[in-house]
């Protein structure tokens, strides 16, 4: 029995597989192009699922820790506050600090950038598997 696109499209929504079911129709016409070797076709195909639901988790947490925004350090302006700590604040995107079981704490006057560094770091957070709880 074969299957149509249509009735293989619902099969992947039921199981869960939107990753699958996304690029189901891309991966086709490139195995077929390239006449490239099913298993290699089979791990794109899967490769295509896991990345799907690495990014909707990353989503998920991003939504759940309360950022309003995702910041990075490369975003930041260093001229706005030369006196800001560079190298210590990129230090604290490595996320050593909470391996370490250790707390990061960033003082200074309103206005010098100690936000947008903590929601850099949260947000690396966010992408390394954290849950993350920004106020």
């Amino acid at each position: 029995m074969t299957m149509t696109m249509t009735e293989i499209d619902r099969t992947l929504r039921e199981l869960r597989l939107s990753g699958i079911s996304a690029t189901l129709e891309t991966r086709i016409v490139q195995a077929q192009a390239c006449e490239q070797p099913f298993i290699e076709t089979f791990s794109l195909i899967l490769q295509d699922e896991l990345d799907r639901r690495r990014s909707r988790l990353i989503d998920r947490r991003y939504v759940k820790s309360g950022l309003d925004e995702r910041v990075t350090l490369n975003d930041f302006d260093w001229r706005f506050n030369p006196k800001l700590p560079r190298q210590a604040s990129f230090e604290l995107l490595t996320l050593k600090f909470i391996a370490e079981g250790a707390n990061a704490l960033l003082i200074g006057k309103p206005g010098t950038g100690k936000s947008h560094i903590a929601k850099a770091v949260a947000y690396q957070a966010t992408l390394q598997g954290h849950q993350v709880r920004y106020l």
